[in-house]
């Protein structure tokens, strides 16, 4: 029972400790919210076609540079790549998309990035389009 009692705050401090250095090293760097990038409305236009219509804070990240956070979903296979699909949630397959279009941005890096399933941060400009069936590009310096 005693190893108990102590376990468990230990666990608590830790998982605190993380946190706080999580905010830490980002408390410079502001994120771009996915929240933002889903205020998109998407109806049937003339011919039959989808219109995406933008917010207009998502229209003012055009060509800009922005942080984002989330989840690698590689193209390719490999231990490093350099195009992948960032997520706002993890996958939950290896051939599941994790959400909508507007849930995922692509990426393109001129140096490989390690695969991670691990939360990540990734900096680059931004860009509205309308490629592999996503609305956002994010390409890296």
């Amino acid at each position: 029972m005693q190893i108990r009692k102590v376990i468990l705050p230990l666990a608590a401090l830790l998982t605190l400790t993380g946190l706080i250095g999580s905010l830490a090293s980002n408390a410079d760097e502001p994120l771009t919210s996915w929240q933002l990038l889903a205020k998109i409305k998407i109806s049937p236009g003339l011919l039959g076609e989808a219109e995406t219509t933008f917010d207009p804070r998502i229209k003012a990240l055009d060509q800009t540079d922005i942080s984002l956070a989330g989840y690698m979903f590689p193209l390719q296979a490999g231990s490093s790549v350099r195009r992948f699909i960032l997520s706002a949630k993890p996958p939950t397959c290896a051939s599941c998309m994790p959400g909508g279009s507007e849930a995922m941005v692509l990426v393109n890096s001129p140096q490989p990035i390690k695969v991670s399933t691990e939360r990540m941060h990734i900096k680059g400009q931004f860009k509205i389009v309308q490629e592999m069936g996503l609305f956002y590009r994010l390409d890296m310096a």
